[in-house]
């Protein structure tokens, strides 16, 4: 999902037309409209309903196009204050839910344990008000997807590691021995949500590109513990970037031995450039078996 159709799509819901939204943002009438079918591959029901000759945002596009302003508000915040120093014993890093639970740990023990005076100030959300935090200074570091077509000048950024996301199904469920993305038609979906980027785009990309029907997200979930304790009870499915991440749920769940793969998931670190990375190369990969996942 790139962050400009977003755009585009606030536009025409703000101004009503094609034509006076490409005005608004300063680009082809075109543009808008390729963009608009891009954003509606991301969900299931229409964002756009033809009335004569316009198309009327749906209360589906009203709803997503309030809940992006407030993320482009984030994403293109500067930090007008200065930024205050960093406290030399205090990490503070953003992470989103699935980077908490494969870094935590790593981040204890690589900058803890070492140093009894230090401490780790974790705090998780979406990729966009991580970002818009560490622009702000409120992180030292943040560790999430990286949203397409994101660049920012003041931002450096380092891909941590490249995973190969797999489907989940509780153990026993009917679809356990799909083999193929079109065994699965038809399957409802949970997923970890809203974001900008995350597994569920990684499944809804290898559908689009195998031009098939985009999945049925039936419940968003807070983390992902929630969502695979309900994948352990229940008939859904659910795309697991990591291992670490099952958890508990590890009794109750197994992957599917699928023979397509879906897109690579990748995990990003990024940091103001204007300050010392507090980040150490060597903890770059907090695995070894991530090594073979690297590209």
């Amino acid at each position: 999902m790139y962050l400009r159709h977003l755009q585009y799509l606030r536009s025409v819901v703000e101004h009503g037309s094609f034509a006076r939204a490409a005005q608004a943002c300063g680009v082809s009438q075109p543009a808008i409209s390729q963009g608009m079918k891009a954003l509606q591959a991301h969900f299931p029901a229409p964002l756009l309903v033809r009335a004569g000759r316009r198309y009327v945002p749906t209360e589906l596009a009203r709803s997503v196009a309030a809940q992006s302003s407030s993320l482009g508000q984030r994403m293109g915040a500067l930090g007008l204050e200065p930024l205050p120093a960093p406290d030399r014993n205090v990490l503070r890093v953003g992470l989103t839910p699935s980077a908490a639970l494969v870094w935590g740990p790593v981040l204890y023990a690589r900058w803890c344990l070492p140093h009894p005076r230090r401490c780790l100030d974790m705090a998780t959300a979406d990729e966009g008000a991580l970002l818009a935090g560490l622009l702000q200074g409120r992180f030292d570091a943040v560790i999430a997807p990286k949203p397409r077509q994101f660049a920012h000048p003041d931002l450096s950024e380092r891909l941590l590691y490249e995973l190969q996301p797999q489907v989940y199904a509780r153990r026993g469920h009917p679809l356990a021995r799909a083999r193929t993305l079109a065994q699965l038609q038809g399957a409802a979906w949970a997923c970890v949500g809203p974001s900008v980027k995350g597994p569920v785009d990684v499944l809804t990309e290898a559908h689009r590109v195998r031009r098939m029907p985009v999945p049925k997200v039936a419940v968003r979930c807070p983390d992902f513990a929630s969502m695979l304790h309900l994948v352990g009870q229940s008939d859904l499915l659910a795309v697991v970037p990591h291992p670490a991440l099952l958890g508990a749920a590890t009794p109750l769940v197994k992957a599917l031995q699928l023979t397509e793969a879906l897109p690579l998931y990748g995990m990003w670190l990024f940091e103001l450039r204007s300050r010392p990375s507090r980040i150490d190369p060597q903890w770059a990969v907090p695995d070894p078996s991530l090594q073979q996942s690297r590209t």
